[in-house]
């Protein structure tokens, strides 16, 4: 079942005493077992109903002996197992059995919930072992995905509204763009989206969050140099795109290098390389939504990309290439002065 479902059982109550909780979105996962423990027990007597267990170390004795340990100050006793092993990796019989027992014929005064933490790469379904189906059977259990493009945009909008703030549809659409969430084997997941939230109303001093902002906030530092700088170039700008490659360089060096001139030939040259690429996967008639999933890119840093490299072209890409890739080598061998190897880079163009 989903996360959707879970809203709808624990609101009517209907969730049951044992519970599985697991699925790539961990934020949700924590989420449901935040909502099942307040829903389960008062701020007062927490401390005294619930019991987490580290599923890491803990037994099948101790988890079956806790639950069915009557508790004194309420009628129902929480007990939360986080990673239990046997749910992730192959366990002895000897280890899963009492659980089964214990789940098939549960304490009615405890509510046992497992929970796992996301256990595969971004983009991959999550595939229970032997032991866990047998869990999952007996127990209310729900997987929770990523969410789908409406669900996510559900997910922004409510906590802006609950921050006072506003957020037009186009720019709703912009910021989901950026994130980068809705990308085929992307790491950025609601955790990050909710951080980001945070950080965007908390920096708008307007009623509503602007497309502007979304980017100050969202586009990293090095990204934002690259797509300024290639913006400069295109439009004819040498001196704007010097100045930017000299504060920037600057700024990383009063900041231990985070902007510094080998950082940012090895940025350029992976957005040629896209840029490149991009134009290669155009030819083939490929859409941008898949060229970024071909690429292994974040869709909205493709897009900027095969925008510039329309307006560049294949040969001048090329050049630009060739001349990055001499800059990176020379650098590292100690061969060019970094204060202007990316200067001639500018003054070539």
């Amino acid at each position: 079942m989903s996360f959707k479902e879970f809203s709808k059982d624990i609101k009517s109550g209907v969730i049951g005493s044992n519970i599985f909780l697991y699925g790539e979105e961990g934020f949700l996962t924590d989420w449901a077992v935040k909502g099942i423990v307040e829903s389960n027990s008062s701020e007062v007597d927490r401390k005294y109903v619930v019991t987490d267990l580290d599923g890491e170390t803990v037994t099948a004795q101790e988890i079956v002996e806790t639950a069915n340990t009557m508790t004194m100050f309420a009628s129902t006793r929480v007990l939360t197992v986080k990673n239990y092993q046997p749910l992730i990796k192959k366990s002895s019989v000897t280890e899963t059995a009492p659980i089964l027992e214990y789940l098939s014929s549960p304490n009615p005064s405890t509510i046992l919930l497992f929970y796992l933490e996301p256990l595969v790469s971004p983009g991959k379904k999550e595939k229970l072992n032997a032991f866990a189906s047998k869990v999952s059977g007996l127990c209310s259990t729900y997987n929770f995905e990523r969410l789908n493009p409406s669900e996510l945009k559900s997910f922004v909008n409510k906590r802006i509204r609950s921050a006072g703030k506003l957020i037009g549809a186009r720019d709703m659409d912009y910021l989901v763009d950026i994130s980068g969430y809705l990308n085929n084997d992307s790491e950025y997941d609601l955790y990050r989206m909710e951080s980001d939230l945070t950080k965007l109303v908390n920096a708008s001093d307007e009623d509503s969050v602007s497309k502007q902002l979304i980017e100050e906030i969202m586009v990293g530092d090095k990204d934002r140099f690259v797509f300024n700088f290639i913006d400069y170039l295109l439009a004819g700008k040498k001196n704007m795109a010097m100045q930017l490659l000299i504060n920037t360089i600057s700024a990383g060096e009063n900041s231990k290098g985070k902007g510094n001139v080998f950082s940012l030939a090895s940025t350029l040259i992976g957005q040629f390389e896209i840029m490149y690429d991009s134009l290669e996967l155009d030819d083939e008639g490929m859409p941008i939504k898949a060229m970024a999933k071909n690429l292994g890119v974040n869709e909205y840093r493709l897009k900027k990309a095969y925008s510039a490299a329309r307006k560049v072209g294949k040969p001048k890409i090329k050049k630009a290439l060739i001349e990055l890739y001499d800059t990176d080598r020379l650098l590292k061998t100690g061969e060019m002065d970094k204060n202007t190897s990316l200067e001639l880079f500018v003054f070539n163009w």
